[in-house]
């Protein structure tokens, strides 16, 4: 075999190998949407993935949602439509971004720089809880505070982002 020759021999590996990264950090960031709705009781028309080119458009197909970056880790914008009292026509979109990141027998699961959180997988299954517990205190101290923080706001300063990314958008 010629060095060119083992050259295209190491480049196909590696395109195999990332293929089946991709295909691994698919399933568990679909397993994570499921597991998400479950612990949350989001009806489905509820949780969206934002598209990777366009964050202001929905997608049905995670992989138009995973986004690699420079961090090595999949980024993955998801959207929660949430409303007051269940009034339709109070209600807003709620995005934030979790990223995934497969390290050989685990995942690492984080909200971008903030915390981040070892998932093993165990009899097929994997223990979300200690991630969601912290995900969802972030949304809910956000919503609790976020009128404080608009409030305090002057003209003079910047207005404070939000510790975990989230984006509201207008719902049509």
């Amino acid at each position: 075999m010629t060095r060119y020759e083992e050259l295209c021999k190491a480049y196909a590996k590696n395109l195999t190998d990332f293929r089946t990264y991709k295909e691994t950090c698919y399933r568990f960031a679909l397993t994570l949407m499921e597991e998400l709705k479950h612990e949350f009781n989001i009806p489905d028309d509820r949780l969206k993935l934002r598209s990777k080119d366009d964050p202001k458009e929905v997608t049905e197909n995670m992989l138009e949602a995973m986004d690699m970056q420079k961090d090595t880790f999949w980024h993955i914008r998801f959207s929660i439509t949430v409303c007051a009292d269940m009034d339709e026509q109070q209600k807003e979109s709620m995005s934030f971004e979790i990223s995934i990141k497969k390290v050989t027998a685990f995942f690492i699961l984080a909200i971008p720089n903030e915390r981040e959180f070892t998932i093993e997988e165990r009899d097929g299954n994997y223990n979300f809880r200690d991630f969601f517990d912290y995900l969802f205190n972030s949304l809910k101290t956000f919503y609790e505070q976020e009128l404080e923080r608009f409030l305090v706001t002057t003209p003079n300063t910047k207005k404070e982002q939000s510790p975990i990314g989230f984006r509201f958008d207008v719902i049509d």
